[in-house]
C-alpha cells in the first residue's frame, strides 16, 4: 500500500466493476469494500484450505488435504493424523494471527470505516481454483468455486535459440529435460547430488538438457548442454524429448501433462510429493527422493522410462484425459468474470455455510439435543425398571410372607 502507484490509485476517483486478487492472503481484497464492487479469488497452487472456507466449501482432512501438505495420493494413518492436526492448526493460525493483523494493516492505509477483512473475504463471488479433478483430488465443489485446471499454461511457444534448436535436433536418440524449476536452483545442490547427476548422465547414450543457473558447469560430460534458462513448454513439446526430470511442481506438472512427456520427480515440500505421486498413479512417472538417491536408481528409472513406451503411453491417456474439456480454463475464467460483473456479484450462489454459526455446521446443537434426549430416556428406563423391581418385591412380600421371616431366622 505504500508504493507510489498504489497511493496514485488509491487516492484517485477511479471506478472498477469487479477487484480480482490472488486467493493467498486476503488483504488487497480489501479494495473491493474501498471501491463497493464484486470480489474474486483466484488461485495459482490447487485449493488452499482456507480459501476453500472463504466460499463455505466443506473440506475433510482425510480425503481432501490442504494442498501445502507433502502427503501422498493413498494418505497413511500418520499422513491422515497430520492432515487432521494441521487442519486445525492453520485455521486457528489464519483466524487468531493472520486476520487481526492483516486487517490493521488495511485500517491503517484504507480507513478505519472498512469491514472486518474476514467479512470481507466471506463475501467473495467466486473462487477460481487452478486445480484439476484428473490431476488433483476429487472433492465436493460449492458453486462459487470453479476449476479452471491449467489456467497458468503460457500456451504461446517461443522459438528456441540456435544453439539449443540444434542440440535437441540432433538427439535422435532421445533427449532428457532436467529442471528443478525457478523455486529450487540446480547450482545450490549439494556437491553429492550433483556429481551423481553427471555420472550418471555422462554414461547415458541420451543427450541431456541442463538447466543450470551459471555459465559453466565444472566436470560436465559432452551430452549435457546447460542452459541458465529455457521456454520450458517449448522445449517439452520437442519430438526429441521424451523424459522431464523435474521437481514436481505444479506448473511444471501441468506442461508436462500438456506436452505429453513422463517424467522423473524429485519432490521436495508442499504439493510436490502428491503431483509426483499422481504421475506414478497413472503410469506416467517415476518418483525419487533429491537428498538421498543413488546412482544407480536414477540409472535404472531413467532406461526404465526411456525403454518402456508404457509411460510415454501412460502420459498422452493422462493429457486427453485432464484437457479433453467443453472449454478450456481461460474461457472459463472470462466467463465467470464476465457472469459477476454482470449480476454485479453472486450472492444467489452463496453457500449457506457461511451464515451458520460453527457450532451449528457441527451439529454440536443436534448432538447435545440427542445426547440430553438419551440421558432423559436412559433416566426413565432406569426410573421404571426400578418401580418395578420394588413394585414386584413388595408383591412377591405380600405373597410369600413366611419366606422373608425363613431368611431373617437363617441370616441370625
Amino acid at each position: 500500500f505504500q508504493h507510489k502507484e498504489m497511493q496514485k490509485l488509491l487516492n484517485s476517483d477511479i471506478k472498477f466493476d469487479v477487484v480480482i486478487v490472488e486467493w493467498l492472503f486476503p488483504t488487497m481484497g480489501a479494495l473491493a469494500a474501498k471501491y463497493q464492487c464484486p470480489l474474486i479469488g483466484i488461485t495459482s497452487l490447487g485449493a488452499p484450505l482456507v480459501a476453500l472456507d472463504t466460499v463455505g466449501n466443506p473440506s475433510h482432512p482425510t480425503i481432501s488435504p490442504d494442498h501445502n501438505l507433502p502427503v501422498t495420493r493413498d494418505m497413511t494413518f500418520r499422513e491422515r493424523l497430520l492432515s487432521a492436526l494441521y487442519s486445525v492448526y492453520v485455521r486457528a493460525w489464519y483466524h487468531l494471527v493472520v486476520l487481526p493483523r492483516e486487517d490493521r494493516v488495511v485500517k491503517k492505509y484504507l480507513g478505519e470505516d472498512l469491514p472486518y477483512l474476514g467479512d470481507i473475504e466471506r463475501s467473495v463471488s467466486v473462487l477460481l481454483l487452478n486445480r484439476n479433478s484428473v490431476f488433483h483430488r476429487i472433492m465436493p465443489l460449492v458453486p462459487t468455486a470453479i476449476e479452471l485446471g491449467g489456467i497458468s499454461l503460457n500456451r504461446t511457444k517461443p522459438k528456441l535459440n540456435l544453439e539449443l534448436q540444434k542440440f535437441l535436433d540432433k538427439s535422435t536418440q532421445g533427449a532428457i529435460y532436467f529442471s528443478l524449476g525457478s523455486g529450487l536452483k540446480s547450482i545450490y545442490l549439494s556437491e553429492y547430488v550433483i556429481n551423481i547427476l553427471l555420472d550418471v548422465f555422462g554414461k547415458l547414450p541420451y543427450n541431456v538438457l541442463f538447466k543450470w543457473e551459471n555459465d559453466t558447469l565444472p566436470g560436465k560430460p559432452d551430452n549435457v548442454f546447460i542452459s541458465k534458462w529455457v521456454p520450458q513448454l517449448t522445449v517439452l513439446d520437442h519430438p526429441n524429448v521424451r523424459l522431464f526430470l523435474m521437481q514436481g511442481g505444479l506448473q511444471s506438472s501441468e506442461e508436462a501433462i500438456l506436452a505429453e512427456v513422463p517424467i522423473i520427480g524429485f519432490p521436495t515440500h508442499s504439493d510436490q510429493t502428491f503431483n509426483v505421486d499422481t504421475f506414478v498413479k497413472y503410469g506416467a512417472g517415476l518418483g525419487l527422493d533429491l537428498d538421498y538417491f543413488t546412482a544407480e536408481e536414477l540409472n535404472s528409472s531413467i532406461y526404465e522410462i526411456m525403454t518402456n513406451p508404457s509411460y510415454k503411453e501412460n502420459a498422452k491417456t493422462l493429457a486427453s484425459l485432464m484437457y479433453d474439456q467443453p472449454i478450456d480454463g481461460l474461457k472459463r475464467a472470462i466467463w465467470w468474470i464476465e457472469y459477476v460483473i454482470r449480476h454485479k456479484g453472486a450472492k444467489h450462489l452463496r453457500s449457506p455455510i457461511l451464515d451458520i454459526p460453527w457450532w451449528q455446521y457441527f451439529m454440536l446443537d443436534i448432538i447435545a439435543f440427542l445426547l440430553a434426549l438419551l440421558c432423559v430416556i436412559l433416566t426413565a428406563v432406569y426410573l421404571i425398571l426400578k418401580g418395578l423391581y420394588l413394585l414386584l418385591r413388595k408383591i412377591l412380600r405380600k405373597l410369600f410372607p413366611d419366606s422373608d421371616k425363613a431368611n431373617i431366622k437363617k441370616k441370625q
